[in-house]
Formats: C-alpha cells, structure tokens, sequence
C-alpha cells in the first residue's frame, strides 16, 4: 500500500546529514513536488527491513522511501551506501509541517489530487446536441447527423485492421 505524501504524516529522519522524510510504505513518484527527490531503501537478503543502500526505486527488499529537498545522490550512480548515515527521529509530520520546520516553501497538492464538478463549458463536452434540439426530438425522424452520437463507427472494406475477404 501507498502513501499519500501531502495527507499521511511520514516520519521525519536525518540521512547523511540532510533532513528527509522517511516512510516504510512505498511513496508514488508521479507525488513527488517538483524540485524534490525520491528514494527507495533498500535492504538485504538477510536484513531486508533494515536500510543498506539508498535506490532510485527499488524491485525487491523494500526497507522504506524517504523524501528529500535535497539531492541525496549523483544521477550517475545506482546506488549508494547508507551505512550508519541513516537516523530516524520520533516525531511524525506532515509534509507541511516538515517544510514549515525547514523553513522552506511547502509544495502544493497537484491538481491531479483534486476533485470539482465539470464547469458548464466542460460538461458541455459531453453531450452532442443542444438543450434546444433535445426537447424537439422525434425517435422516428432521427438521422445520423441529428442522432445526437458524437460519432459513429463504421468499417472500411480493406482498411487498415480489417482483413480483407
């Protein structure tokens, strides 16, 4: 299961020295804020739970995500070494709270993660005829350029896709 990073508390971590959040839960990368960086944790064969390398994203021995300001490693490696430079602090935050103790500028929810009704110019997307035309409909009279279909499906003999006979 996921995190929500701009709802959930994650909890707040020093990793090689840098102020990050940490959650054991895998963070979705099309989350992360625009100028932040996102790791992967991970373990080992034996240890998977306890952190060992710090991952782009990791495909097995999750030990946990961390979220950072900061870049935590160069873009060329593939990973690097997190030794005892990986500290976990008791306090749980939010992402805000985080960025108001960091004093840094807390990024906004994408609009992705709201929810609004249609204005009318974009509920009208969705229908094909006006109200006007729609109160003088005739089921027999219709046709297919006033059948109110956005539009219609046909096949073209040979086309591309359709085997030819």
């Amino acid at each position: 299961m996921q995190i929500n990073i701009y709802k959930d508390r994650m909890q707040k971590a020093h990793l090689f020295g840098a102020p990050v959040l940490y959650s054991d839960r895998p963070i979705p990368r099309e989350d992360v804020p625009q100028g932040w960086y996102c790791y992967d944790l991970r373990g080992t064969a034996e240890d998977p739970r306890r952190p060992y390398s710090l991952v782009d994203q990791v495909e097995k021995n999750h030990a946990g995500s961390v979220l950072s300001y900061l870049p935590l490693k160069s873009g060329r490696s593939q990973s690097r070494l997190v030794k005892d430079m990986f500290q976990l602090e008791p306090a749980s935050v939010t992402l805000s709270k985080f960025c108001s103790d960091e004093k840094i500028r807390c990024p906004e929810i994408p609009l992705r993660h709201m929810l609004r009704p249609a204005s009318p110019e974009e509920a009208g997307l969705f229908y094909a005829q006006t109200p006007e035309s729609d109160e003088n409909w005739e089921p027999l009279a219709m046709s297919a350029s006033t059948s109110g279909a956005v539009g219609k499906a046909s096949t073209i003999p040979g086309g591309p896709g359709v085997p030819r006979s």
